[in-house]
């Protein structure tokens, strides 16, 4: 029973990097990241909440060749992660096949007060049947849209955030995945603000 209560984990302190919380981590523990920039890529596969020093402080960074900065699995339904910003170490704008910064695969996440950028191709992709809560949170100058969300199944909300100077659209959703965009900010991109192409899904626009 004591496996059920929940664990703060924290890096530097109980871990040396942020992949061996990860490791060690089951669902409702709580990771601090301090002040840093720490190397991923990394997986989040249980229902953690990952928590940084804010977006200019906690910082998750992996070569653009590498995949992207934060991975959250299939197994992670109820992650949360805050106070973070995920971008690759350097910008590669060549080739069909680019990394996100970050990527939801089949899981669930909510993001709070997080960055997403510099990343080869989106700055936030959500792909597998994924489902994505954004708030206040910034994508900004990635190789193509700031946010995406891909194929049936996926949901992507984004409130009160602000997709800026991304290469593609600020926020987008295709081939049937659902959007939620309330009260954000789009500017700047080289295409659409925001752009849904949805297929039949429920797409909510208010605000922005």
């Amino acid at each position: 029973k004591m496996a059920s209560y929940t664990r703060t984990l924290r890096v530097p302190g109980d871990f040396a990097t942020p992949a061996e919380a990860l490791a060690a981590a089951r669902d409702r523990d709580r990771i601090v990241l301090a002040e840093n920039t720490w190397k991923g890529p990394l997986v989040i596969n249980a229902a953690v909440e990952l928590q940084g020093a804010g977006p200019n402080k906690t910082i998750i960074e992996c070569p653009a060749a590498g995949g992207s900065a934060i991975t959250i699995g299939p197994e992670a339904k109820g992650a949360r992660i805050t106070g973070i910003a995920f971008r690759h170490e350097s910008f590669v704008a060549e080739g069909s096949d680019r990394f996100s910064a970050a990527l939801v695969r089949g899981g669930g996440a909510v993001f709070v007060d997080c960055k997403f950028s510099e990343a080869s191709g989106h700055g936030l992709a959500v792909i597998e049947s994924g489902e994505v809560i954004a708030n206040r949170c910034r994508f900004s100058d990635n190789g193509w849209n700031g946010a995406a969300a891909i194929g049936k199944g996926c949901v992507l909300e984004v409130r009160d955030s602000e997709s800026i100077n991304n290469f593609e659209h600020g926020i987008e959703s295709w081939e049937g995945a659902s959007a939620i965009l309330v009260n954000n900010r789009c500017e700047g991109n080289s295409r659409n603000g925001i752009h849904a192409d949805n297929g039949g899904s429920r797409v909510t626009i208010e605000g922005n």
